[in-house]
């Protein structure tokens, strides 16, 4: 009997201290206190904070690099930009020396192109009176009738070599734009071209009295005689080179005008007429 009933007891105590051992095994591992868990969250949340911090930080500087490395970039592209020469603008190319009567443009080109002036001018001169025909090559001068039937092309081309080596500062097409500025007045137009000097506004003396260099008053060359008058330079302003197409009315007029210089011409040659005028209304 004793033996059957100490049996139990032995297993109770078995589990008892099982029981214990275990109770102790949990106290060991049991869930912290409410202190240990703020301590545990203040540790976390402070190894948090410095991870964040440590990443902003790192995040800030990689910022900074970027940005300066993008300024340095940007820099070097300024730098660039500012350093490096503007692209010279494209030379214009030279004219054509066209010729509707076989004339050689070429010397008088080639006196331009070196700079020399007043040979170039000199050489103008020549080729008013080749485009003249032979009278006026054995005279040494033109007619303002001979200046009218003058080849567009040739006048073009003189013109154009006029304005190309004197950077647009000479040339025809240049006088008849100054000249349509003064309202066709001849005095103010040769004043402003620097024909004339002292308060009278005399005549320049030719040739010592010129400025034979490109930086002169613009529209200074081409010369063209107006001691005589002005028809013979008008007669050049107003070809159709230069101006644009004459109206009906404007154009009845002009023939008229021809008309009358050319019986005012044929009278003066007849015998005891010498010295009359064309009549008023031709005028």
């Amino acid at each position: 009997m004793s033996a059957v009933t100490t049996a139990p007891v032995v297993s109770a105590r078995v589990s008892v201290a099982g029981t214990r051992g275990a109770g102790a095994r949990v106290a060991t591992t049991r869930a912290p206190s409410k202190r240990t868990h703020h301590v545990l969250a203040a540790t976390f949340a402070g190894s948090a904070e410095s991870r964040l911090a440590l990443r902003s930080s790192r995040a800030t500087t990689l910022g900074r690099d970027a940005r300066r490395a993008r300024g340095g970039v940007f820099n070097v592209l300024a730098d660039t930009t500012t350093t490096d020469a503007k692209p010279a603008a494209e030379a214009k190319p030279e004219p054509e020396l066209l010729s509707d009567r076989g004339v050689d443009y070429k010397p008088f080109r080639d006196l331009l192109a070196a700079g020399e002036w007043e040979k170039a001018d000199d050489e103008h001169r020549r080729l008013m009176c080749v485009l003249g025909g032979e009278d006026a090559e054995d005279r040494g001068w033109v007619y303002f009738t001979e200046a009218r039937d003058f080849p567009v092309a040739d006048l073009k081309t003189i013109d154009a070599l006029w304005v190309h080596f004197s950077e647009g500062r000479h040339g025809f097409s240049v006088q008849r734009k100054l000249w349509v500025g003064a309202k066709r007045q001849w005095p103010k137009f040769f004043k402003q071209i620097d024909w004339v000097q002292g308060e009278n506004d005399n005549y320049r003396k030719w040739p010592e009295e010129f400025d034979w260099r490109k930086e002169a008053a613009r529209g200074h060359m081409p010369l063209t005689n107006a001691l005589r008058g002005t028809t013979l330079l008008e007669s050049l302003l107003e070809h159709p080179a230069f101006a644009p197409p004459k109206k009906p009315q404007e154009e009845l007029a002009s023939q008229l005008e021809e008309a009358g210089d050319k019986l005012q011409s044929a009278m003066a040659n007849l015998p005891g007429l010498k010295g009359l005028k064309k009549p008023s209304w031709m005028k």
